[in-house]
């Protein structure tokens, strides 16, 4: 006889318990990913935090000056990375400044016919370029600054003055195509007709009409010049009167930041300047009704005299002629958020480009006076450290606490099903004790059928 086929049956899983799965699955993911971070914040908090505690850093800022921004092709160090994670490799921009120490911060009183004037230099991202490669060179007329076949417009920014020129070079026509793809250097062109400018030339900034009659105060911030009738000058930190109107001169400096009377609702008669040097003092002859922004910086580098008490000269407050510049102390930054790209545009201003060049605070530890850095706070590291520190190593410990307890208190029963130690349902000891009896009246059953069948 053949064997008796049994029917097989579909295996059925009891729907488990929401907050058992749920509970095992939260605490499995913020496990992960609470390591995950803690492995990332290592490097990009962590380690850079330790370095800033460590650094010596005075949090009191002094003041730097761009003196030259160099593209490397391969570097070993970079002023602005975008990315910590990885070094720094390729063409890269090396930013060198002046260190010194703070100048003098002066309050201007009793100010009246107060004005300010922009000298706008050249914008290199909004100036007019033309690519000779693309035939876009044969009707240039002006002065042109080329690099490598690109030149810049600067006929309305700046008057070049110049004897010697080289040959011309006609930018028209295929073969003026060809010739204008490589030109580098300042060129004077009419219609396309290009002749290069040798040296010695002069190119000063176009800023006429600065009107300076009836002033006795003038102050140089960066492109900007800010100009005013005043009875006196004080020194903020100290309270002492270092100029009056009766001394008949005019008063000269270079100041970081100036809140003018211009601006000004709540106090129209006062002009404070923050980080004041080269204070000097200049006799009012020399100046006309109107002048322009060449001539005034001439005045207040030549031939107006130095005066230590109202503001002292940079050479005085120098700490480091060159220093590297860096964004902070690691030379990057994790937001990829093109922040070197403004920070490169805003602090790599080294007056090549005949405009101001860039002045900001900075901090620097005494010790290593050759590496400054433009971000610095450690209360703000300290409080990113704790909280990089605290959140993700809590979770971390919490989830594995509660994975441990779930693997001691989680049991799976004979139907499959998870459940709490100590937390069975009554249906299910029923019908585990009817198992059971099942169990043990068939086995006794068949116990009888064998003593029968002896």
């Amino acid at each position: 006889m053949g064997k008796k086929k049994v029917p097989s049956e579909d295996l059925i899983v009891p729907p488990q318990d929401q907050r058992i799965c749920g509970t095992i699955c939260v605490c499995q993911m913020t496990l992960v990913l609470s390591s995950v971070a803690l492995v990332y914040l290592t490097v990009a908090i962590y380690m850079p935090s330790t370095r800033a505690f460590k650094s010596g850093i005075d949090e009191t800022p002094v003041m730097c000056t761009t003196t030259r921004a160099v593209n490397k092709e391969n570097c070993d160090w970079g002023s602005c990375g975008e990315w910590c994670l990885s070094k720094t490799s390729g063409a890269c921009i090396q930013i060198y400044v002046n260190l010194r120490n703070n100048g003098t911060n002066l309050t201007f009183q009793n100010c009246t016919n107060s004005a300010n004037k922009t000298c706008y230099g050249i914008d290199q991202d909004r100036a007019d370029k033309a690519r000779c490669i693309n035939d876009e060179c044969k009707n240039l007329t002006g002065t042109f600054n080329c690099t490598a076949g690109q030149c810049l417009n600067i006929t309305d920014a700046f008057e070049c003055v110049f004897k010697n020129t080289d040959s011309p070079v006609k930018c028209s026509g295929r073969r003026g195509k060809i010739n204008c793809m490589d030109i580098t250097g300042l060129y004077s062109c009419t219609r396309g007709t290009c002749r290069k400018i040798r040296t010695p030339y002069n190119c000063d900034r176009r800023c006429l009409d600065i009107p300076t009659r009836n002033k006795n105060v003038v102050i140089l911030s960066g492109d900007k010049v800010y100009m005013s009738r005043c009875q006196n000058a004080i020194n903020i930190d100290t309270g002492d009167e270092v100029w009056n109107e009766t001394e008949d001169n005019v008063v000269m400096a270079s100041c970081y930041y100036i809140n003018n009377a211009a601006d000004r609702v709540d106090a129209i008669d006062k002009m404070d300047a923050v980080d004041c040097i080269n204070g000097s003092t200049l006799d009012k002859g020399m100046l006309t009704d109107l002048t322009n922004f060449t001539y005034l910086s001439h005045l207040h580098v030549s031939v107006a005299t130095l005066i230590p008490e109202i503001a002292p000269p940079d050479i005085d407050l120098t700490i480091s002629n060159e220093s590297r510049l860096m964004i902070n102390l690691e030379g990057c930054v994790n937001t990829l958020m093109d922040e070197c790209k403004e920070f490169l545009k805003d602090f790599g201003r080294d007056g090549s480009d005949h405009n101001a060049r860039a002045r900001f605070p900075c901090f620097y530890a005494p010790q290593k006076k050759d590496v400054v850095v433009a971000r610095f706070d450690l209360e703000v590291t300290y409080r990113q450290f704790l909280i990089a520190s605290v959140i993700p190593s809590v979770l971390f410990v919490v989830s594995c606490l509660v994975l441990l307890l779930c693997q001691k208190t989680v049991y799976v029963g004979d139907d499959a099903k998870m459940r709490f130690k100590g937390c069975v349902d009554t249906d299910t000891i029923l019908s585990k004790n009817a198992l059971d009896q099942n169990q043990d009246d068939n086995g006794a059953g068949g116990g009888g059928d064998e003593v029968m069948a002896l």
